[in-house]
């Protein structure tokens, strides 16, 4: 049997690449393999003492599987890269992350000197494989894989009293203020809109009075919540918002795509690669931030006064989502491992 190692930074119980690493390990597991989770995280002098950690625990296994992304997501690479090398084991790496434009027009050339000491590098969409063929880098395009279970809706769409949902951290990469005023735009005209806001981050407090000072009606926010959860909540919903500057592929997008709600988001990174305007789901242009917010808003009062059309992208969106599952996936990644 052969034994594969998951490096990352990882944490558990949270989403991201967590929450990835956390899936493909319980689906390896169920297969001829047998697969553990090593961490990076950590403080700086808990980092040092994981990479002589990882150097130790790396003989035991056949495969490092390592995720990563930009900046200190290079780091689990790094690490990971060195103790494969000292042990001759295999490498593969799974590149993360939708600001990879921009990180490799600063630090391509050390990005490519560790990533092209794998066996083999994955990227999740034509997003990445678009920027790794600026570079010269091989790789493969593998999706993010989610967990597909039958999810019930809990009640029937209403176009006069929608229910939104937001599901991304509280910092400003993910963009909840614009969220926040597209909402304002929508309840003007749909008093009966409601928002529930899932995440935590440091802008908790400056959202939260954002919403008192402007005395927003129907707006909660519900905290992290746990990835078990969070169907629960996405089937209570009929829109989900998105408007990130930067992104790859968020796996809350498959999620909401899974449970049948229909996804409004940023046309950013990768995410046109997992969306067809107007097909599964809608997009709009960040490019003037004056008017993202209008933008956003305008899609959510045309997918309100569109109900057929919306519900038609709907059903489109959540045929789509099933070749992001586990039978689809591991035909794909585990002839890798050999």
């Amino acid at each position: 049997m052969r034994r594969i190692l998951y490096i990352a930074n990882y944490r558990e119980g949270v989403g991201g690449i967590s929450g990835q690493v956390e899936m493909l390990h319980n689906c390896v597991n169920s297969d001829p393999y047998e697969a553990d989770i090593f961490s990076t995280k950590g403080n700086i002098a808990k980092r040092v003492w994981k990479f002589v950690e990882l150097i130790f625990v790396t003989r035991k296994y056949d495969v490092l599987h390592i995720h990563g992304c930009s900046d200190r997501g290079m780091l689990p690479i790094i690490y990971g890269v060195i103790a494969g090398k000292i042990w001759r084991k295999r490498i593969i790496i799974t590149y993360h992350g939708g600001g990879a434009e921009e990180y490799f027009a600063k630090h391509g050339a050390f990005a490519k000197r560790w990533l092209c000491r794998a066996d083999k590098v994955i990227v999740l969409n034509g997003y990445l494989e678009k920027v790794f063929e600026t570079y010269n880098i091989p790789c493969i395009v593998i999706p993010n894989i989610i967990l597909l279970p039958e999810i019930k809706r809990t009640h029937e769409w209403d176009p006069k009293a929608p229910r939104f949902i937001s599901v991304r951290h509280l910092r400003e990469l993910y963009n909840i203020p614009c969220i926040l005023r597209a909402f304002q735009q929508v309840q003007q005209q749909i008093p009966g809109a409601s928002l529930t806001v899932l995440g935590s981050g440091p802008q908790l407090e400056e959202l939260q009075q954002y919403v008192r000072d402007n005395k927003m009606k129907h707006v909660s926010f519900a905290g992290q919540v746990p990835n078990e959860e969070m169907n629960r909540y996405l089937a209570d919903h009929d829109i989900f918002l998105s408007a990130p500057r930067i992104d790859n592929m968020p796996v809350s997008v498959l999620e909401a795509m899974n449970a049948g709600i229909l996804v409004i988001s940023s046309r950013v990174g990768g995410v046109p690669y997992m969306i067809e305007h107007q097909k599964t789901g809608l997009l709009f242009d960040i490019n003037q931030d004056a008017t993202i917010s209008h933008q956003m808003a305008e899609q959510m009062l045309w997918a309100l006064n569109h109900p057929k059309e919306s519900l038609k992208m709907i059903e489109a969106a959540h045929e789509e989502v099933k070749k992001y599952n586990w039978n689809h996936i591991r035909e794909m990644l585990l002839p890798l491992y050999c």
